[in-house]
């Protein structure tokens, strides 16, 4: 084979390569990835090379055929364009969600679907900052995580405070990727509050809901930053009831919003249900961060 012909076959020539629009396109899986006991990444590539550039935070929509029928879904881009070739999208089961499960027990490697996207006026990059603080609740984590991938990889000197509400420590997704992060540069710095442990769980790290009293523990200077908050609408309903409290300046407070109630809400119901009482939860002084097993019940 001749140096022309190596070049024409180089899948992956800058030459040749095209960069992702707002459209249709048609992707093939190429990696399943089990995050925790519920929740897989699933990634993706074009059959011909594609620069999937995208703002950190935006979201694609799903053309799927179930059941013979059309079902459309959109699900927000957890991976970073830092890594341009392909990106992912992270999905937790949901106990009756219709496309969450079809996803995890249909979606294999090789698989091909149409997405439409990317879209969403979510990001880091219309909403740029020297200090920022992600707040996230549950797979409310993928948007926030696409962001911190984004100026982890880009060698950024963003000082970057991360804190994560999960139900339990086996329902932290990204845990070790976190860590590692958090481990290896200095502008990063990860809290994990869990709701509760389950028996023969370990947990060191804070327990209970976030409230406006660990927020300022953990973040003193949260009126100096740019807040972007994604999880279940209870839980960025108790964060905007926070930040007031605090007098903070909302005009640079940003939620992950689909323009309408975005179509995975419906599978988001039953985490939402069990998050629910986050927001009746109105902090006050000396609220008791920790809980006894009975009250989380």
């Amino acid at each position: 084979m001749n140096e022309p012909d190596i070049l024409q076959d180089n899948s992956l020539n800058p030459v040749n390569t095209q960069t992702w629009v707002n459209g249709r396109h048609v992707v093939r899986c190429v990696k399943v990835v089990q995050e925790t006991h519920d929740v897989k990444t699933f990634c993706f590539m074009s059959q011909t090379p594609i620069m999937f550039f995208f703002k950190p935070g935006q979201f694609v929509t799903l053309e799927l055929n179930i059941g013979g029928e059309q079902v459309m879904r959109s699900y927000t881009i957890s991976s970073s364009p830092s890594v341009p070739y392909s990106f992912s999208i992270t999905v937790k089961r949901q106990k009756h969600g219709l496309v969450s499960n079809w996803l995890h027990d249909n979606l294999r490697v090789d698989d091909e679907m149409a997405v439409h996207g990317p879209i969403g006026n979510f990001n880091c990059i219309d909403f740029p900052t020297d200090k920022a603080l992600f707040l996230s609740g549950g797979v409310g984590i993928t948007p926030v995580m696409s962001m911190t991938r984004w100026w982890y990889d880009t060698n950024s000197a963003v000082d970057m405070k991360f804190i994560h509400s999960s139900q339990t420590p086996k329902d932290i997704i990204f845990l070790k990727e976190l860590e590692l992060m958090s481990s290896r540069i200095d502008n990063f710095d990860l809290s994990i509050i869990c709701e509760r442990y389950d028996i023969g769980e370990s947990w060191h790290g804070y327990r209970g809901f976030l409230t406006q009293q660990l927020l300022e523990l953990i973040a003193p200077d949260v009126l100096q930053r740019e807040v972007y908050c994604c999880g279940p609408e209870p839980y960025m309903k108790a964060v905007r009831e926070m930040l007031g409290n605090l007098d903070y300046d909302m005009s640079r407070y940003h939620e992950e919003s689909f323009g309408e109630t975005p179509p995975d809400a419906i599978e988001d119901a039953e985490e939402s249900a069990e998050l629910a009482h986050i927001a009746e939860e109105t902090p006050q002084p000396g609220f008791c961060v920790e809980f006894i097993d009975e009250a989380c019940q």
